[in-house]
């Protein structure tokens, strides 16, 4: 068994692996059941260029295993790290000649460790339907399928960007919040009102109470469509100094945008911007019963560290229970 070397490169280094790109690219043409038209038309020059927007928008780091004897890379793992921290493995391949060597293994057990120790809150992979080998090494990472997409793709339907083989969920981007975005914000938050459970207040605030409530840092917009889909937030916790890493979260997201993935989005970018600023926890309060924004806290690291029963009425005079959450960063206040 050859002696096999790893080292880390990023998008200047990505050249490397043209060849072992090439045969992933001639094995998929014949044989895949799934993904088959993008590697017709997709050629190494359109995958470096997407290689170059996801270093460009976030990070990238590519893993390479090399056989010294041979001089020549055996294998790699593309790794990538949006703004947001979703960290995705973009391509992995290892040449047939070196499988069943813990090569495949080596390669994302050191992109997963990159991931964590850059604060990755979520971490993906695409997996071609029926690739029942590859669903079962990536379980063994703790990979899980979350959801299956399916597509019909029709005869003149604009191409996707060159290079870009996954589906996405969720087509929006974040950015930071600015005054013409007051109006989407309002309305947004009169919506969250109206359904009853994400908030004690019972009419939207002035912009004049909201601008002063909210830190001027970190606020954040999700936009889809040249539309605002949902807003994020921080509020300060307290004036005192010893306080001034520790800040309450707000996240609300419009009614025709729910269960996208928009919410995950803005709160990932949100732990993202607040780690950039300094703050080392975050709390949130959320009725008991407003179940999808639990899910999505603890989702996103969040623990329920206590119940505050009775806390607050109401309009109508009901008394409402408040669960606590918080999330401690592992990046800053260390």
């Amino acid at each position: 068994m050859p002696a096999i070397e790893y080292q880390t490169t990023d998008i200047t280094g990505i050249e490397v692996i043209r060849p072992l790109w090439n045969r992933i690219c001639e094995h998929h043409r014949i044989r895949a059941r799934t993904f088959r038209s993008f590697f017709e038309r997709t050629t190494f020059d359109d995958r470096k260029a997407y290689f170059a927007r996801c270093a460009e928008a976030g990070d990238l780091r590519v893993d390479l295993a090399s056989d010294p004897a041979a001089g020549r890379c055996v294998g790699y793992c593309v790794t990538s790290l949006s703004a947001e921290r979703i960290g995705e493995i973009e391509s992995l391949y290892v040449d047939v000649a070196y499988r069943s060597q813990g090569i495949g293994t080596t390669l994302v057990r050191r992109a997963l460790m990159w991931l964590e120790e850059n604060g990755s809150v979520e971490n993906r992979v695409s997996v071609a339907d029926g690739n029942e080998e590859a669903f079962a090494f990536y379980r063994r990472f703790g990979f899980s399928p979350r959801r299956t997409v399916f597509e019909q793709v029709r005869e003149g339907a604009p191409p996707r960007p060159a290079g870009d083989a996954r589906s996405h969920g969720v087509v929006c981007s974040i950015r930071e919040f600015c005054a013409a975005d007051r109006d989407a914000v309002r309305r947004i938050y009169r919506e969250g009102i109206a359904d009853g459970n994400a908030t004690f207040e019972s009419e939207a605030p002035s912009w004049e109470r909201w601008d002063a409530g909210h830190l001027r840092s970190c606020r954040l917009v999700a936009v889809g469509d040249g539309e605002i889909l949902g807003w994020a937030a921080l509020s300060p916790y307290s004036g005192r100094p010893v306080y001034a890493g520790v800040a309450e979260v707000s996240v609300y997201v419009g009614k025709d945008a729910r269960g996208s993935g928009v919410g995950s989005a803005l709160l990932a970018a949100l732990i993202a911007a607040s780690e950039r600023e300094g703050f080392w926890t975050l709390q949130a309060g959320i009725f008991p019963e407003n179940a999808p924004s639990l899910a999505l806290h603890i989702k996103h690291g969040f623990c329920v560290v206590g119940r505050r029963e009775r806390l607050g009425r109401m309009q109508d005079g009901t008394w409402r229970d408040v669960l606590l959450l918080e999330r401690r960063s592992c990046r800053t206040g260390r």
